[in-house]
């Protein structure tokens, strides 16, 4: 297992980190706090150790359940997130609608206490907004508790995780391009690079000390959430693994949906049918029928490199040196091993990442899917 460095701080964090959404939510699945601890603790075993919760998970579960492998494992990374008050509300809305938010002063100190007590820590190491408008990371005073908090001891850093659908273009610039916000975690991987090039790109101007041109757009939080195209200021020559500036300090990312919805795990056919209950059922048939010819095109890294189209998309992430840690989908032991076993190999090279941005940009040269007329 590889590290890197937090920075503005001594901690290094494990290039694989484990996401507790997955076993502790009932999403993908229904786990027993020993099952969860279980495969959690099978991480630990082989090098990880950033674990990535949020007090919403399970409505307290997330960091419940952690509890007792923190005080075996007292040196382990943890981000947890706040902002969604189940504590007033605790009825999970049906279907993919969020609970109420609140992220006043107040709310945040209140809610960093309970996660404290829960995970039986006296610090949390990223401590981030769960899935904040821009209108909440304009004011002034969420960018100082959250500093307050840190002056305090409480949280080592801080940042948002951007979500829950792809997209967040505006707060995923304003933060990086005018608040430099330390983390931000956010979707990235090989099929949906956008919005997130244009955050590392914001991060990578701020850290440099110039002003992003986009950023001013940003600020009026106009953009429909699930919008992904890259403003008009973004610049096609930039590279998003070619990041000198946060090479060396400022901004860093946390990565989530590595696999884009499980498309870059290689197990997907023509038949593959998810269930209602499946959020991936959400997803648009064309996603399906585009995203297994896109993966055709990704074979051949594969077979050069002698690794699976999910190590490949590890790999891909592990070239960008402003991502601090990726958190896959884990759900089984299978998979752990999998995407552990990435780290066994080397970053993909500049050429390798060049041919595979010349795919991207040309939508990987597929046949897009039009759904078929229903004959009368």
């Amino acid at each position: 297992m590889r590290y890197r460095s937090l920075h503005g701080t001594d901690l290094r964090v494990s290039e694989l980190g484990f996401g507790t959404w997955t076993v502790t939510t009932g999403w993908w699945g229904s786990y027993t706090d020993a099952q969860a601890q279980d495969l959690i603790r099978a991480a630990l075993d082989r090098g990880v150790n950033y674990i990535d919760t949020a007090d919403a998970y399970g409505n307290g579960r997330g960091e419940t359940v952690l509890q007792p492998i923190l005080r075996e494992h007292a040196d382990t990374v943890v981000g947890t997130k706040f902002g969604y008050d189940f504590y007033n509300h605790p009825e999970r809305p049906r279907g993919q609608r969020e609970l109420p938010q609140n992220m006043s002063p107040e709310f945040v100190r209140f809610a960093c206490e309970q996660s404290l007590k829960r995970l039986g820590r006296d610090h949390i190491d990223i401590y981030q907004p769960h899935n904040p408008r821009v209108v909440q990371l304009l004011e002034d005073e969420h960018w100082e508790t959250l500093e307050a908090l840190k002056r305090e001891g409480k949280i080592r850093s801080y940042g948002p995780s951007l979500g829950p659908a792809i997209g967040w273009r505006d707060e995923g610039i304003y933060a990086n391009a005018v608040r430099k916000a330390p983390v931000t975690q956010m979707i990235f991987n090989i099929l949906e690079q956008d919005p997130g090039r244009e955050f590392i790109l914001a991060a990578e101007t701020a850290e440099e000390g110039r002003t992003y041109a986009g950023a001013e757009e940003a600020r009026r939080g106009e953009t429909h959430k699930k919008l992904c195209e890259p403003t008009a200021s973004y610049d096609p020559s930039f590279r998003s693994w070619k990041t000198p500036a946060l090479a060396r300090g400022g901004p860093q990312f946390l990565i989530r949906v590595t696999h884009s919805s499980g498309m870059l795990e290689g197990k997907y056919t023509m038949e593959t049918k998810f269930d209602e209950s499946d959020h991936r059922s959400h997803r648009p048939r064309a996603w399906l029928i585009e995203g297994l010819q896109k993966i055709e095109r990704l074979t051949p890294f594969c077979e050069q490199r002698g690794v699976s189209i999910g190590q490949l998309a590890m790999l891909w992430l592990y070239a960008h040196p402003s991502i601090l840690s990726a958190l896959p989908n884990i759900y089984n032991l299978e998979q752990l091993e999998e995407f552990a076993g990435a780290s066994a190999y080397d970053p993909l090279n500049d050429a390798e990442m060049e041919e595979i941005h010349d795919l991207y940009l040309h939508n990987f040269d597929i046949t897009p899917y039009v759904e078929s007329a229903v004959g009368a």
